[in-house]
């Protein structure tokens, strides 16, 4: 994928600029520039025309060019993975993102990539509170849900603005938490009366960063 940002900057443009002819926001063409949202077909015809590149030239990669000359860039961390912590839907999204060191996942180069922060204990056998998990968009994946996969969930308290962010493990009916502490439950992959289960993402890897003394706060 061309650089968006240095495309950008060479016809003098700002995000803001770009974003009102293309008839965006500012925030949606930094998205786009960071690779935390996906460039499709629709979104390349809007933004080429006005960098003076066509929509082909967006959407694929020069192949000649060497694995050891890519650009290693960070995963935005899409938030945290806390089971039992609802938080209100209008306020998701709000703040922009961090990042982590971790490069993309090359068998999903076309679909959004991101990092969930992991908090507590619902999955402490796979993953330790305060680390990492990075994950590639389900609907953009092209991936079938198979037992045995990790999952993005999130689950919306039905009638309320409410929505639980968390990963498990996906067995046959249930969605199974890996975990140390007897007091988390499996969920049912349908939902119930009460909540509504929505699968944003695959789990496709982990990272953990390492504190120096004296080097690192």
């Amino acid at each position: 994928m061309m650089n968006i940002r240095d495309l950008r900057a060479k016809r003098g443009l700002t995000q803001a600029e770009l974003a009102r002819l293309v008839g965006t926001s500012q925030p949606q063409i930094k998205r786009l520039e960071s690779g935390e949202r996906s460039l499709t077909k629709q979104w390349a015809k809007r933004i080429a025309q006005h960098l003076g590149v066509s929509a082909e030239s967006l959407l694929f990669e020069h192949e000649e060019r060497d694995d050891s000359e890519r650009e290693v860039a960070g995963l935005p961390v899409a938030g945290t993975s806390r089971a039992g912590d609802w938080l209100d839907i209008t306020m998701i999204d709000e703040v922009e993102p961090d990042f982590i060191p971790v490069a993309r996942h090359p068998q999903f180069m076309r679909a959004r990539q991101y990092a969930l922060l992991v908090s507590g204990d619902s999955m402490d056998l796979l993953f330790r509170d305060g680390s990492y998990v990075t994950c590639v968009d389900f609907a953009e994946s092209g991936l079938a849900l198979k037992p045995g996969m990790i999952l993005h969930i999130r689950r919306t308290l039905a009638g309320r603005q409410l929505v639980e962010t968390t990963i498990k493990k996906l067995g046959d009916r249930f969605l199974l938490p890996q975990s140390s502490n007897p007091v988390h439950k499996p969920i049912a992959l349908n939902g119930d009366e009460d909540t509504e289960i929505t699968v944003a993402g695959v789990v496709i890897g982990k990272w953990e960063p390492i504190a120096f003394d004296g080097l690192l706060s």
